[in-house]
């Protein structure tokens, strides 16, 4: 019996030998190096045959605008809202955009998706005073995020300088539905770098849908198309009585799942569409602290659309309607914004300080706020010919150190960070930060 079972093994042995060695040498070649991709093969882009060129104009602008029922605060903005306009266009559209700064700091508009260097949203940061245009192709079909990427970055997105981009597919378009957009962002009306914020607000005005409640119909789609602004909280997207379907990171070609809540991550976004069978009053919200301080909403479903044919507007998706217009014309008519104007932006101001003997120039603590008059200790230095000049940023953020007549350019100084710069001739410099325009000193080299 023990010589059987051994003959039984040896011959499995032989058996599985023989067809692994006939798999291996049926199957394709195995790949032994990393193959050469392109873009398209890591995500699928379609041939839009009738694309349009579609131009958009936004403007920074500081404005003061309610942010909660008798609670103003000052904020900084794209055409004077919070979120800012809501850009539309399709897959494969020739998009290009003007951008103006009427603002006292350095501005951007980053957007997500593919695009060159030139039109990245970083470099170069555009000054007070100054406009800048951004062209691309709108590749990617689903939902996107725009934003200031000046820096810091996460002031200027707390402050307020974000919206929203859908793009709208050619190939496989989506199932009809009411539409609607929500922002979920962060705020505090006295620190905007605060950690945990005051206010956690959908479309840039707390609790505003408790009040003005979305509404959508029994058995009609609702798609909702999601940004997670966020800041330091993610955001946990419930919506109650359904279960919904959602696209992951806004991305179409995703595929969708089933869920009760997704969590949307700070600069993600979530296109999710849901069903009411039943009319009644429902609830979503972000899940956490977030619900207790702005981010409620009410969900009224009706029992026909006879209440919304004067507000909705056709959809760049066939057969569905739109309500993102409406929801803008809330958010304006919440927020009463009070554009701020400044004159004199962009010019240089001589620096009217003493000049003192050193080489070393701090950076001071904090010189990233306006308030603080003087940015750097000491403001005005005098040196002798050939004299190396030293700067250090204490600050907690980045910096540059930039000769208004642009003959020399630090560059980012990250905090902590040095950088120095030879002084070979006589003459003054006056220098400024690109990032915090306001910040200016002075070089004297006699």
């Amino acid at each position: 019996m023990k010589q059987n079972n051994i003959l039984y093994i040896a011959v499995g042995v032989i058996i599985g030998f023989s067809v692994a060695v006939f798999a291996l040498m049926e199957s394709p070649e195995i790949q032994t190096t990393a193959p050469t991709i392109s873009s398209d093969d890591i995500y699928p882009k379609f041939k839009n045959q009738d694309p349009q060129k579609l131009s958009y104009t936004l403007i920074a602008q500081d404005a003061n605008i309610e942010v909660a029922p008798g609670v103003q605060a000052k904020v900084w903005t794209y055409n004077g809202t919070v979120p800012a306009p809501t850009l539309r266009f399709n897959e494969g559209d020739d998009v290009t955009v003007r951008f103006v700064n009427d603002t006292p700091y350095a501005h951007t508009i980053h957007f997500h998706g593919t695009h060159d260097s030139a039109n990245d949203g970083v470099f170069p940061q555009i000054m007070p005073e100054e406009e800048y245009t951004y062209q691309f192709v709108a590749h990617e079909a689903g939902m996107f995020m725009y934003h200031c990427h000046a820096f810091p970055t996460s002031e200027h997105v707390r402050m307020g300088m974000f919206g929203a981009m859908i793009i709208d597919p050619v190939v496989r378009p989506m199932e009809p539905a009411r539409e609607y957009f929500f922002t979920l962002s962060e705020f505090d009306p006295n620190n905007a770098l605060e950690h945990f914020t005051e206010y956690y607000m959908i479309n840039g005005y707390a609790n505003q849908y408790m009040d003005n409640p979305i509404r959508v119909v029994q058995g009609e789609l609702a798609r909702f198309y999601v940004v997670g602004v966020g800041g330091v909280l993610q955001s946990p997207f419930h919506v109650h009585s359904t279960i919904f379907k959602v696209w992951p990171s806004g991305i179409l070609w995703n595929e969708p799942y089933h869920a009760q809540t997704h969590l949307i991550g700070n600069g993600d976004t979530a296109i999710i569409e849901a069903k009411w069978d039943e009319p009644g009053t429902y609830l979503f919200h972000v899940h956490g602290i977030q619900e207790e301080r702005g981010s409620m909403a009410i969900i009224e479903v009706l029992e026909d659309d006879s209440s919304l044919l004067d507000v909705q507007t056709p959809s760049s998706n066939k057969g569905s309607y739109s309500m993102i217009e409406w929801q803008e014309d809330m958010i304006l008519s919440l927020e009463q914004p009070q554009i701020i104007s400044y004159e004199n932006l962009g010019e240089s101001e001589t620096i009217d300080a003493e000049k003192i003997s050193t080489d070393q120039v701090s950076i001071v603590k904090d010189s990233w706020n306006p308030d603080i008059v003087e940015s750097y200790d000491p403001l005005a230095v005098q040196v002798s010919p050939r004299t190396t000049v030293t700067w250090t940023n204490d600050d907690f953020v980045v910096h540059t150190v930039t000769d208004i007549e642009e003959s020399f350019d630090s560059g980012f100084i990250q905090a902590g960070s040095t950088w120095s710069y030879t002084f070979e001739e006589p003459g003054d410099w006056d220098y400024f930060c690109t990032l915090h325009p306001w910040m200016k000193g002075t070089v004297s080299v006699n």
